[in-house]
């Protein structure tokens, strides 16, 4: 075994928030030298779960010994609701924690640096490939759209988070510190415990950051709405007619629709390579944010 590649992923694992108990499992694992395996994890965010399973395999270079961590499937349990599972891809760099994955799959955006993407011949095949740049933006998933393999498709925002939050009365956000204190877990998706202002009086709240309605939203401490600032209400008409579980299972029997189409269609056919050739025909199942 290659004890370079082995804390070198362990110590990945640990930076994605999977912990270091999971280090012994992966030990054991990479000192079988096999080409290919996986990890179970499950990890809990208050009342709900997460379990993941993590996919692990050895690079072409037998030479060098190295074990890459390429992706995850994680499910997200949820009392009284119905399970959801989401694919997550493992890059060099610019990678979402489990926590901000949780967030994500919980409804959630999450702001962080992204790399720009563009589309690149590679061994005669179009695939999306970094340029070098990166950009800032929001990030979450589109419940409302999930590709044939049932992974929802990523959705990008871009809003000016620091100066809404400074539009609403909440305590001590006055001095750029003071207001970064909540403004970074803001970014993660965290939902944060602020104070807010009103007849000189404070009153605890929730806040979470809707970069989709372009505003920060409160609730108190049963989960009740708090209209604030703006004076905004929830408008009821927002709520989507299908689960993100009936838009997964939509899709993916309209997927297993199309392939049978496709093979009584040349047209069709065509028109399938070409999408392959722009996703890249070897990336497995599953969509990157």
């Amino acid at each position: 075994m290659n004890q370079e590649s082995y804390q070198y992923t362990a110590d990945q694992l640990k930076n994605l928030g999977f912990g270091e108990e999971i280090a012994k499992a992966l030990h054991v694992k990479m000192d079988q030298n096999l080409t290919e395996f996986t990890l179970n994890h499950r990890r809990e965010f208050g009342k709900d779960v997460m379990e993941s399973v993590l996919y692990f395999s050895k690079g072409d270079d037998v030479a060098k010994d190295l074990t890459f961590f390429n992706r995850y499937d994680s499910t997200l349990k949820k009392e009284g609701m119905e399970d959801l599972t989401q694919t997550f891809f493992v890059g060099q760099k610019y990678n979402y924690t489990l926590q901000e994955r949780y967030n994500m799959m919980d409804g959630r955006a999450v702001y962080r640096e992204q790399p720009v993407m563009e589309k690149q011949l590679v061994d005669g095949k179009e695939k999306m490939v970094p340029t070098g740049d990166t950009y800032f933006a929001w990030r979450s998933l589109n419940f409302k759209e999930a590709d044939q393999y049932g992974n929802f498709n990523p959705k990008t925002i871009f809003w000016d988070h620091e100066k809404e939050l400074q539009k609403y009365p909440i305590k001590d956000i006055e001095e750029k510190y003071d207001r970064s204190r909540i403004m970074r877990p803001l970014e993660k998706g965290n939902i944060v415990q602020v104070t807010l202002v009103r007849d000189g009086q404070g009153i605890p709240a929730n806040a979470v950051a809707n970069p989709r309605m372009m505003r920060l939203e409160f609730h108190d401490a049963a989960g009740q709405t708090l209209t604030v600032g703006k004076k905004q209400s929830v408008n009821q008409s927002q709520k989507t007619v299908m689960t993100p579980q009936e838009v997964q299972r939509a899709a993916m029997a309209q997927g297993a629709g199309r392939s049978t189409v496709k093979a009584h269609s040349a047209e069709a056919s065509f028109n399938a390579t070409e999408q392959k050739q722009g996703a890249g025909q070897k990336r497995r199942p599953g969509a990157r944010i």
